[in-house]
């Protein structure tokens, strides 16, 4: 029961497994679109801030060099300091590598111009402008320098920061499609590789007592060949065939076909009458042999026997020396008609498509000879003799 459980779990959870690659791809490659840009808008602003930071020293060599200055370019160098401390912010606030200790310094660095601006304003209203000039130009003047250093250092190191966490996800990304390929090719090299010796415990009881007991009869010499596929094209085939049995003597070739079908090299229908099974037809085997054998009661201990009282599949392992065999119980509505048996080569009595298409012709045996004397109700006393039947088939 677990072997099909897991059959069953095994396809969802590759389905599960690649769709969770999927999306997870999808989002480290989206961080990965989110970093870039990132990146690209810091770089962006560093060039900005570097391009004021210009303009001031721009201004700070016209007003040294004609030691006055107007209002408008007092005001225009106001508006310059603000708009320094104002991109300084957003540029903080977006950095990949914010724990850059470039990053810090110009936090400092912006402080300072914050609070040199504050007093600068504060000359202007009272009509102070060249002392407010003063301290915009002089007081900033290491103020700017460092900043423009530290602008530097934080272009590279948001470059490597960029660079660094692009290369983590590419990572992850990596090992989560290895992981999944991994598993997708463990499953198929699981699903192409037989299990020679499972065999489903839903389908075959074999007591233990059972597990050597011969079908009392006696194989053909000439061992069947293993197989490695049935044929189901030939299976259903010979279903539908004996579906259409109009007679008991067209049974004999199908059995023939059921024994090039499953590469049997005996099979045998044996039918309950009362508390005994007879053998009502068969293939590969000397009639003979047959004729010779009695009826097999409900309580005997063999393979026929329980698979006619449990009603389920019975499979016996042969040994050195002798074959294998599969028998399947052949089921009516309220009871078991009979039994299907076959004899194979040993080690494919575990073969599950072999115990299938067994099952598949049994089932469909019973739907046909459920009409046949020996599959009827009648009383033992009734039943018409062995030798009759032999004859028959």
């Amino acid at each position: 029961m677990k072997a099909w459980i897991f059959r069953l779990l095994l396809p969802a959870v590759l389905v599960v497994a690649g769709l969770g690659s999927v999306a997870w791809t999808w989002a480290l490659a989206q961080h990965v679109d989110q970093i870039e840009t990132a990146g690209k808008q810091t770089a962006s602003r560093i060039d900005r801030l570097e391009a004021a930071l210009d303009q001031f020293t721009h201004d700070e060599l016209v007003y040294v060099a004609s030691g006055q200055i107007d209002q408008e370019a007092l005001t225009s160098t106001g508006n310059l300091t603000r708009q320094l401390i104002s991109e300084s912010a957003w540029l903080l606030g977006g950095l990949v590598a914010g724990s850059a200790p470039s990053a810090g310094e110009v936090a400092n660095g912006v402080a300072s111009l914050g609070d040199v601006d504050g007093r600068a304003r504060e000359n202007i209203r009272a009509g102070l402008d060249l002392m407010a000039a003063d301290l915009l130009f002089t007081e900033t003047t290491r103020t700017r320098q460092t900043l423009r250093e530290q602008l530097r250092a934080l272009r590279i190191a948001e470059s490597n920061a960029v660079a660094d966490a692009r290369a983590t996800d590419l990572k992850q990304a990596w090992m989560v499609l290895a992981s999944v390929a991994i598993l997708f090719a463990g499953t198929l090299v699981r699903s192409a590789r037989r299990p020679a010796t499972e065999a489903p415990t839903s389908q075959s009881f074999v007591a233990p007592e059972l597990d050597h007991v011969p079908l009392n009869i006696a194989p053909r010499p000439d061992p069947a060949p293993a197989v490695d596929s049935i044929d189901l094209m030939e299976a259903a085939a010979v279903c539908t065939a004996i579906s259409r049995l109009r007679s008991e003597s067209d049974l004999q070739p199908l059995l023939a076909r059921t024994s090039n079908l499953l590469q049997a090299s005996g099979v045998v229908v044996w039918m309950a009458a009362g508390e005994e099974m007879f053998p009502v037809a068969w293939h590969g085997y000397d009639s003979k042999q047959l004729s010779q054998l009695g009826p097999i009661g409900r309580s005997s201990l063999n393979a026929v026997a329980e698979a006619w009282r449990t009603g389920t599949l019975q499979s016996v392992a042969g040994g050195a020396g002798s074959r294998s065999a599969i028998v399947v119980p052949m089921l009516g509505i309220d009871r078991c008609l009979g039994v299907l048996a076959i004899e194979i080569a040993p080690g494919r009595e575990a073969d599950v498509p072999t115990q299938a298409a067994t099952t598949l012709i049994a089932a469909q045996l019973s739907t046909v000879l459920g009409g046949w004397p020996a599959g009827s109700s009648m009383l033992p006393a009734e039943i018409v003799p062995f030798e009759r039947l032999a004859s028959s088939s």
